[in-house]
């Protein structure tokens, strides 16, 4: 009876300790989101390069539409004193699990593997297939009347090998994946009936009277690695857009894919994005059209840790920030309808000298953050003046599409009805402007959006 009554005055302890811990934690976050009544709301995160949400303004129309909920979760979690931090540790938290039991669950499948059954001899045998390079052949001294057949014998065995099969390790639930060991973080593909392509709807892009262009980046979203012919979005997404034109950016295995991407982020790389902009400018105006040539490479003495990374919660890039130069006509720029300069190029001062930041996302910070409406105005009348519709894709090469006309409006559908209060239609917009080519540029999750799977 004793014994009970003392395993019963613990167990109260307990409880009463864990009730004093949770209202100290809770005490802490409510005070770090009330703390905002006493400061400014920050704008952009520094560290992620996008623009946060701010505390909504309370409306009957955005609360029975469930618009004011939404934007008061994000502002909830973007506005609470050190929120990226508490984001960035909770992912490390989750990554170390998540790498424990991949980690284990690959110790599992070692041991299955080298422990494999002889099956004439009962006795087991060391698989060390798996310690092997199969791209690299295993070299050994042969006595020479026994090379060429051994060498026929070789060729054979290495035809009949499977081709190389990758595995995807998950470093996000459901989100991120590593390919191997690699060191590169990718979106595991998805098939494409998968995404309803309704960002740009049918009757929308039906009441633009001018030549409309769709230039589509297949990413790793968009392909399987260990088939590549498994899905074929670009296909996808023209039966289901009426353009003028078409044009792809697509890469033939994963080799060819690391040629194009960052190791950490989602973006396409300098030299994707250029050839990007070859296709596009081809595409519009002509396959004989004079393109601008880079007049340098520059690579910044600093590890470029992209959106990816933030994302897990995990910094282990071996990659240095690399971007070509050129030489552009003057021209001036204006960000929601104000004269202001776009991108941060100027802080990149030399090799050395750039931003510094917990997660450095150079792509947002050098190429220009996301706005609803950026303006290049390079002064040439006697040019068309043109729209392009896209998202942070486009960054990186606004101002070489720009510099072959007058004005080029750039507007991004994800924040435009929060800027403008109204959703953009092109036709209107470009009757408005005085645009006479519309050009959308995009992946299958910018273009299109995933349909929820009900389980």
């Amino acid at each position: 009876m004793e014994e009970i009554e003392k395993k019963e005055r613990s167990q109260k302890k307990a409880q009463f300790a864990f009730s004093i811990i949770f209202l100290l934690l809770l005490v802490s976050i409510l005070s770090l989101f009330y703390s905002i009544a006493f400061r400014k709301q920050k704008e952009i995160s520094d560290d992620e390069k996008r623009t946060l949400q701010k505390i909504p303004v309370f409306t009957g129309k955005a609360f029975l539409d469930t618009t004011y909920q939404t934007q008061m979760e994000d502002a909830i979690s973007d506005q609470i004193l050190f929120s990226q931090q508490i984001r960035f540790e909770t992912k490390q938290f989750y990554h170390h699990f998540t790498k424990q039991f991949t980690e284990l669950d690959e110790t599992i499948e070692r041991i299955k593997s080298v422990c494999i059954k002889d099956e004439a001899s009962g006795e087991p045998k060391v698989d060390d297939s798996s310690e092997r390079n199969p791209e690299i052949p295993v070299i050994t001294l042969e006595n020479n009347a026994e090379t060429d057949e051994k060498e026929l014998d070789s060729e054979k065995k290495q035809s009949e090998k499977p081709v190389k099969k990758y595995v995807y390790k998950e470093v996000l639930h459901d989100a991120l994946y590593t390919l191997d060991s690699s060191g590169w973080i990718v979106v595991k593909g998805v098939d494409p009936q998968k995404y309803n392509i309704n960002r740009y709807p049918e009757e929308m892009l039906e009441k633009v009277k001018w030549p409309k262009y769709l230039y589509f980046i297949e990413t790793s979203e968009s392909k399987d690695f260990n088939d590549m012919n498994k899905y074929d979005a670009f296909s996808y997404v023209k039966s289901k857009m009426k353009m003028t034109d078409y044009a792809c950016l697509t890469f033939k295995d994963f080799d060819e894919y690391k040629e194009n991407f960052y190791q950490t982020d989602h973006h396409w790389n300098y030299k994707a994005s250029y050839n990007g902009y070859v296709q596009i400018m081809r595409m519009m105006e002509g396959d004989d059209f004079e393109v601008h040539i880079p007049t340098g490479t520059k690579t910044y003495d600093t590890l470029f840790n992209g959106s990816f990374s933030w994302q897990a919660g995990i910094k282990f890039s071996t990659e240095k920030f690399s971007v070509y130069e050129f030489d552009l006509p003057a021209y001036k720029t204006y960000i929601n309808d104000k004269r202001r300069d776009y991108s941060n190029r100027y802080l990149y001062d030399s090799t050395e000298t750039m931003p510094h930041l917990n997660f450095s996302n150079h792509y947002g910070w050098y190429y220009g953050l996301d706005f609803a409406k950026v303006v290049y105005d390079f002064n040439q009348p006697e040019k068309e003046s043109i729209l392009i519709l896209g998202t942070s894709y486009t960054n990186a090469i606004n101002d070489l599409i720009a510099s072959h006309y007058n004005k080029t409006h750039i507007l991004d559908f994800r924040l435009y009805e929060d800027t403008y209060g109204e959703k953009i239609d092109p036709a209107k917009y470009m009757e408005e402007n005085g645009l006479t080519k519309l050009l959308i540029i995009g992946d299958i999750s910018s273009i299109g959006k995933r349909i929820k799977e009900v389980h």
